[in-house]
């Protein structure tokens, strides 16, 4: 008797963790560009109705989402959290990357980089070389420049497309690290009187570091390790030692009255 309680235990657990995945991913979905209604949800979704409302009530309980009257929407902050919630249940990686935008994603990455120490910027644009360059998010923090693509797809490094985006990816970061002195203070490391740039790849995907051409590709979910560890062996990656001259400002041009 005591052991089959404890297996009942076990499949509700295991039916209330997929039913919430269930709701999570179509509340991703819905609240993109609107708000979600609860009644169309409820005929949408093959779940329960009290299973709908107790997980509604748990999510907005928790602050993931915002309900008023048969309404749900989610800020963008709310959504990056559901997004990372709905893959540690076990959903599917590729379908929430698509349900996150670009944009979505990336701040995701800058989100977590920030919460470990790190500035950031997002999108950074440059020019050397004679054409316009852009990395994802560019994160700093002393001795260390990381130069991260965001890959809105979990379809790994044997894709000959993901290999050629991130055969792109190392030739922008080894042009950044030759005018490092040009863009300096324009990233906050004029100060510096040297710097590591090393480039990663980020994904959704929650599986294991891969390297291609000695340049990781990390889970976002893991990042946070790989921040704490990577120095431990940065001569298995990709990087690139750069000094950074001493940075003097122009001298200011006085205007003469007339």
């Amino acid at each position: 008797m005591r052991k089959f309680l404890k297996g009942d235990r076990v499949y509700l657990i295991i039916l209330n963790a997929s039913t919430e995945r269930i709701l999570l991913q179509y509340v991703l979905d819905k609240t993109k560009d609107e708000e979600l209604d609860l009644v169309e949800a409820k005929e949408a979704l093959t779940i329960t109705e009290e299973a709908l409302f107790e997980i509604v009530d748990e999510l907005r309980y928790s602050g993931l989402i915002d309900v008023r009257g048969d309404k749900i929407s989610a800020s963008l902050d709310q959504r990056l959290e559901l997004a990372v919630k709905a893959i540690q249940l076990g959903a599917d990686s590729e379908k929430v990357s698509k349900s996150l935008g670009w944009l979505e994603f990336e701040e995701l990455v800058a989100r977590v980089f920030r919460e470990n120490g790190y500035n950031t910027r997002s999108r950074y644009r440059f020019k050397a070389e004679g054409r316009r360059w852009e990395i994802d998010v560019l994160a700093t923090s002393y001795p260390y420049i990381i130069c991260a693509e965001c890959k809105h797809y979990t379809s790994g490094m044997g894709n000959s497309t993901a290999r050629n985006i991130i055969e792109i990816h190392i030739e922008k970061t080894e042009v950044l690290s030759k005018h490092i002195e040009e863009v300096a203070k324009k990233i906050g490391v004029q100060s510096w009187k040297n710097a590591v740039l090393v480039p990663i790849t980020l994904t959704l995907s929650p599986t294991r570091m891969n390297i291609y051409r000695r340049m990781p590709s990390v889970s976002v979910l893991t990042l946070p390790s790989f921040l704490s560890e990577f120095q431990g062996y940065l001569e298995r990656l990709i990087n690139y030692p750069v000094d950074i001259p001493e940075y003097k400002p122009k001298p200011k041009q006085l205007k003469l009255k007339k």
